[in-house]
């Protein structure tokens, strides 16, 4: 009987000693994920508060549009650059899978996005684009000499109230000082 127990205590302590040998494994892959995962954070931010946005004159006195965004965490090919309207638009994707040594894998993902608003007197179909071996990502555009706006009279149309109708009298008033009013 002492046999019997002797060895079913054998079995329970091996038992014992793999299941903690299987979870100081998941507590390091834990730890080492963790690590990884701040070092992005850190990264991340640091990226975004090295970001730059600078407008300044070119040379000769003609002014020229620029803009400097660093783009450190990101290769090339993970990077997009568009315009929609008047917007400039830069995004960012990275996404990598590693596997780790003991079988299990790592997967990094980061993801950035900038927008900015293109001055009125820039044309967006002029920019161009370039990335320096630093990572910063350049773009330069002309500024266009627009014309002074002509002035002009812009009539004023008035609105109905909520649930009310303009009455006939009241409806736009002439840009020649005519108020469309009838005084009665």
């Amino acid at each position: 009987m002492f046999g019997l127990l002797e060895d079913d205590m054998m079995s329970t302590r091996k038992d014992m000693e793999r299941r903690r040998q299987r979870v100081t494994q998941a507590y390091q892959l834990l730890a080492q994920d963790m690590e990884r995962r701040a070092d992005l954070t850190r990264s991340s931010a640091a990226a975004d508060t090295n970001a730059s946005t600078t407008a300044k004159e070119g040379k000769e006195g003609k002014e020229s549009f620029e803009l400097t965004l660093d783009v450190s965490g990101f290769s090339p090919e993970e990077l997009t650059v568009k315009t929609e309207g008047r917007r400039l638009i830069v995004s960012g994707k990275h996404d990598k899978k590693k596997e780790a040594e003991d079988g299990g894998y790592f997967h990094e993902y980061r993801e950035w996005r900038r927008e900015a608003e293109l001055p009125q007197d820039v044309h967006p179909e002029d920019i161009l684009c370039s990335l320096s071996t630093d990572g910063q990502l350049h773009f330069q555009a002309p500024r266009l000499a627009l014309p002074a706006a002509e002035e002009r009279t812009i009539p004023i149309t008035q609105s109905p109230g909520d649930g009310e109708e303009n009455p006939p009298e009241i409806q736009t008033s002439d840009p020649e000082g005519d108020s469309g009013l009838n005084s009665s």
